[in-house]
């Protein structure tokens, strides 16, 4: 008899053992649902593809003209001056020293040397350079990004699939819930 007395408290510890390793497993949340897991067949990433703005600076050389000088202001007066006085010296000797010889002489001088100025207006003296010009240039880059994963596992036999924000790794958790059929 005292083998039977000996046997009952092992029995009753592996019944609380083996009831403790199932519970453990299958937490239970209330009367409809429990956590089980499953085993993961693939996780599959999902890509997405996006587009960033990125700033690039585009350079460039450039032909252009500077003012390396030429005409004057003070041009029109000089040329009028000049001329005035080589007309009013022309006039003197080609008019046998007359005064009005000489004043038509420096008249039509200081006129020849206004006209003159006034074709050379504008004509300006231009230096040939190349300066470096640039812009910034806004382009959108393509990728790929991981928008999730497609998720297949396999429960009690069969085999399911879901989407998930990210992988779960080689089990699954899930919380399997109880509906009676009617």
């Amino acid at each position: 008899m005292k083998k039977t007395n000996a046997l009952i408290p092992a029995l009753l510890t592996l019944g609380l053992t083996l009831s403790t390793a199932t519970l453990a497993d299958h937490a239970i949340y209330d009367d409809d649902s429990y956590i089980d897991t499953a085993k993961v067949i693939s996780a599959t990433p999902i890509y997405r593809s996006v587009a960033t703005t990125r700033p690039r600076r585009e350079c460039w050389e450039e032909e252009v003209f500077y003012d390396a000088g030429g005409d004057r202001p003070d041009d029109t007066a000089l040329r009028m001056i000049v001329g005035g006085a080589i007309g009013g010296a022309l006039g003197h000797n080609l008019g046998r020293h007359s005064d009005s010889a000489r004043l038509a002489g420096a008249v039509i001088g200081s006129a020849i040397g206004y006209d003159t100025a006034q074709r050379h207006r504008g004509r300006h003296k231009l230096r040939r350079g190349v300066e470096e010009r640039c812009h910034t240039v806004y382009e959108n880059v393509p990728h790929e990004r991981i928008d999730g994963y497609r998720v297949t596992y396999r429960y009690r036999g069969k085999a399911f699939t879901t989407i998930m924000d990210e992988n779960p790794g080689k089990r699954l958790r899930l919380r399997v819930t109880l509906t009676p059929l009617d």
